[in-house]
Parts: C-alpha cells; sequence; structure tokens
C-alpha cells in the first residue's frame, strides 16, 4: 500500500512539475512575442556628447568612470550583448537593482544612451 501512495504522489509531482515548466515556457514566449513586436527607436541621430554628459549625471556612480563596472555590471561591451531596443528597455524600466529611469531622463536621452551603449562592442 504504500509503495501505491508513493507512486502515485511521485507522479502527481512529476505532473505539476512538468505544468509549471510549461507555463514558464508560455510566458517565456509571450515576453518575446512582446520584445519583437514593441516599437522601433526613434530614428534620431547619436549625440555622443549628450549620451556622456547623462551617463556622468546618471549611470557613473554605480557603473564607473570608464564603463567597468562598481556596484553595477561592466558596460565596457554591453553592445555585444543587448541591442538598442533591449538597453532602451531596460535604462527606461530597470532591471534587479537598476532603477527606472523613464520618469527621470526624457525618452530622447534614453534612446541616445541605448544607441551609445549598443556601440560598445
Amino acid at each position: 500500500m504504500y509503495k501505491w501512495a508513493m507512486a502515485v504522489l511521485g507522479g502527481v509531482a512529476c505532473i505539476l512539475g512538468a505544468a509549471v515548466l510549461f507555463l514558464q515556457i508560455q510566458q517565456h514566449q509571450s515576453e518575446l512575442q512582446q520584445e519583437t513586436a514593441s516599437p522601433a527607436l526613434p530614428d534620431t541621430p547619436l549625440n555622443v556628447q549628450a549620451a556622456e554628459t547623462v551617463y556622468k549625471s546618471s549611470c557613473i556612480a554605480c557603473h564607473g568612470n570608464d564603463l567597468e563596472g562598481k556596484m553595477g555590471p561592466n558596460l565596457q561591451k554591453v553592445g555585444g550583448k543587448l541591442n538598442d531596443q533591449q538597453l532602451y528597455k531596460l535604462i527606461q524600466n530597470g532591471r534587479a537593482g537598476m532603477p527606472a529611469f523613464k520618469s527621470t531622463l526624457k525618452d530622447e536621452e534614453i534612446v541616445n544612451m541605448a544607441k551609445w551603449l549598443a556601440e560598445k562592442k
């Protein structure tokens, strides 16, 4: 009797685990679809000097003088990992310990920062 109960509990655990995994896959796919469906960045030219000014006023404390990283991650080659659209969303909404900047920076400043960082490869 004990073996049957354990077999049933094991089967239920496997089914629940598979259901959770399936739901996570579905959620991830919907996030990817939203990311690809999001509008493109405004077609504004990159202004390196303005991006560096914003970096010095808003980012240098966590990411360091030369993008080397301090409390925040190293950004010296971030363009090789993330594109300008991903960087735009990250700067706008924040992530983990990074704050969201959509309420403190203008949209064109965020776009400019994203384009500037995307060139760091």
